[in-house]
């Protein structure tokens, strides 16, 4: 009986470890390959005028062999060196691809070539140049946080003629109403500042290279009994285009009517029907506003004066009733400049971004480049912009 239990738990065991070791046999194991195959391009040794193209299509043969099925991001990587052993010389797409075949964006393939040859001024751009790149694609798990199971192709080569691109700024929208900067309505150029007030980048936000766009934002005292619109750039001047309510009160958040190239007759203000300080948040890419009660852990300063650097800064709210927390100045810097804003009471905000960023108090100096700008900044995100202003 003794010798039987024994037996019985030998063969358990024995049984028990086959298990273990089949499990383990079984169970995917990553692992990362050295490369993968990027195919000839379908255009060949044609070229692709990119000012005049949407794309540029790239196959690899098979993704790349983890060791198991696993979703996996593609992108290349573009430079005009026989090979990609100096990073300075390589710059890579910024749009993702889910699949074997990537589409490249034809301003990304463009961009990159701006960026390659340092060019920053249209004349030095031969639209008739023929240049060739050289192309690799480069793979990743999508979840890889810190690109350790990234892998890249073989290098094929395309020709391409390049146009003048250059980096958008954010799209920045304007306020405008009864109680918005002097509270005269406006929607000309000119007269932001003194009737019209612009929203903000948000932080943690990133906005599209070429259009500009992504979430805004704004953070100001509201006036009960006052209704106001926001502009987008292209309705300066005609009224043509931007946020309206119908009447819709700011503290509803959101239902808000997207006013494009129509009729204003039936498209009202948005309302305020409570006086105090509020948040507007707009995706400018979809059109879409969202409203909040604004609630600072800390009471908000009112600030009787500001500076950019020794510039002093004008007042936009000079309405009766509306504490003024956007400030503008045209300043002419003769050199490139580190500087700060600063409060009546000593107060200092910065940042290392230029021309636009989220300044925080005692942060580092703005890096600021000789030109003329007009520059707006909120006292209570520390959002701040600096647009160049071009010669007449």
């Amino acid at each position: 009986m003794k010798k039987f239990n024994i037996l019985t738990i030998a063969l358990m065991g024995m049984a028990a470890f086959s298990s273990c070791s089949t499990d383990r046999d079984h169970n995917p194991t990553l692992t990362v390959p050295q490369s993968f195959e990027l195919l000839v391009p379908e255009i060949g040794t044609n070229v692709i005028n990119l000012e005049n193209s949407e794309s540029v299509q790239f196959k690899a043969k098979a993704a790349p062999n983890y060791g198991f099925p696993t979703e996996t991001s593609y992108w290349i990587e573009i430079t005009e060196e026989a090979d990609f052993s100096n990073p300075d010389k390589v710059v890579s797409t910024d749009t993702k691809g889910n699949s074997t075949v990537y589409d490249a964006p034809a301003n990304e393939i463009d961009y990159a070539i701006m960026q390659l040859r340092g060019y920053e001024e249209e004349s030095q751009v031969d639209k008739n140049e023929v240049i060739t790149l050289n192309i690799r694609m480069a793979a990743t798990i999508s979840h890889d946080t810190d690109g350790s199971t990234t892998v890249y192709s073989n290098s094929q080569s395309i020709k391409v003629t390049p146009y003048f691109l250059k980096e958008s700024l954010p799209e920045i929208w304007y306020l405008t109403g009864g109680a918005i900067a002097d509270g005269s309505w406006g929607c000309d150029k000119a007269v932001i500042g003194t009737r019209m007030i612009p929203m903000y980048v948000k932080s943690g936000e990133e906005y599209n290279k070429f259009t500009g766009k992504g979430t805004i934002e704004y953070v100001g005292f509201f006036l009960e009994g006052q209704g106001f619109k926001i502009i987008e750039p292209k309705g300066l001047g005609n009224w043509m285009y931007g946020m309206c309510g119908d009447g819709h009160d700011i503290a509803d958040g959101s239902g808000y009517t997207y006013r494009g190239d129509d009729d204003d007759s039936e498209k009202g203000d948005i309302s305020v029907a409570k006086s105090g300080y509020y948040r507007l948040i707009l995706d400018t890419k979809e059109h879409e506003l969202k409203t909040e009660a604004y609630e600072p852990d800390d009471p908000v300063v009112n600030y009787s004066s500001m500076k950019i650097g020794d510039f002093d800064m004008s007042a936009m709210s000079t309405v009766g009733g509306v504490p003024n927390h956007d400030w503008y100045a045209v300043i002419t810097l003769d050199a490139d400049a580190n500087i700060l804003f600063t409060a009546n009471d000593g107060t200092q905000w910065g940042t290392d971004n230029f021309p636009y960023g989220i300044g925080t108090i005692d942060g580092n100096k703005i890096p600021a480049k000789k030109a003329t700008y007009i520059v707006y900044f909120n006292d209570i995100t520390g959002a701040y912009m600096f647009t160049e202003q071009e010669d007449e």
